[in-house]
């Protein structure tokens, strides 16, 4: 049997070999964030207490909470826990300055994402809540009115919302900070 022939004979098998590597490299790679030890939730829980909206402290090189974070930010985060409570993100938006947020699960993954531009007259006023939770906010719901919130599903009981205000020079980072603190962030039953 020539060499050619030998290869020829074995393709199927070094073709299914190559397929079964790319699969398990694909899924393992795909599957890190759900099984690493530190996601993202656990990662912002020592700066960030649950239904509390904390401003993040200045990332210093090789020492940032967040990666890849641009100094010319200042980022509030607000850690929710959907078995206690819905959360409710609301305040009064004023101001020159542009606010970006970001709705995150657990680990990390955005699954909705706005800036203060979204808000309704100035005012924003945001409910996370499970598919149980919205149901029942539902059912309390005048038939006549549309709601005047934005109603969120979480697709994880746990997670957070980043708020990035941009302050474009150094010294306005108290400026950027203050964008921050109009939004507050609360479970629903604290009202």
């Amino acid at each position: 049997m020539s060499l050619r022939e030998t290869f020829i004979s074995n393709l199927p098998w070094i073709a299914g070999t190559a397929i079964i590597a790319g699969i398990t490299h694909i899924t393992s790679i795909m599957a890190m964030p759900y099984l690493a030890p530190k996601d993202a939730f656990a990662r912002l829980e020592p700066a960030a207490p649950l239904d509390k909206m904390a401003v993040l402290p200045q990332g210093v090189p090789g020492q940032t909470l967040m990666p890849f974070e641009d100094p010319a930010l200042v980022v509030g985060v607000c850690r929710y826990d959907l078995n206690v409570a819905p959360l409710r993100l609301r305040g009064a938006l004023g101001g020159d300055g542009l606010l970006l947020f970001s709705f995150h699960n657990r680990f990390g993954t955005t699954f909705y994402s706005m800036t203060d531009k979204g808000a309704l007259r100035g005012r924003l006023d945001v409910l996370v809540l499970t598919p149980e939770q919205l149901e029942a906010v539902e059912a309390f719901d005048p038939e006549d009115e549309l709601p005047q919130e934005l109603r969120l599903v979480g697709p994880t009981k746990e997670g957070f919302v980043l708020i990035r205000s941009i302050s474009p020079e150094r010294g306005n980072l108290a400026e950027a900070k203050a964008r921050i603190a109009q939004v507050g962030c609360e479970a629903e039953g604290n009202r």
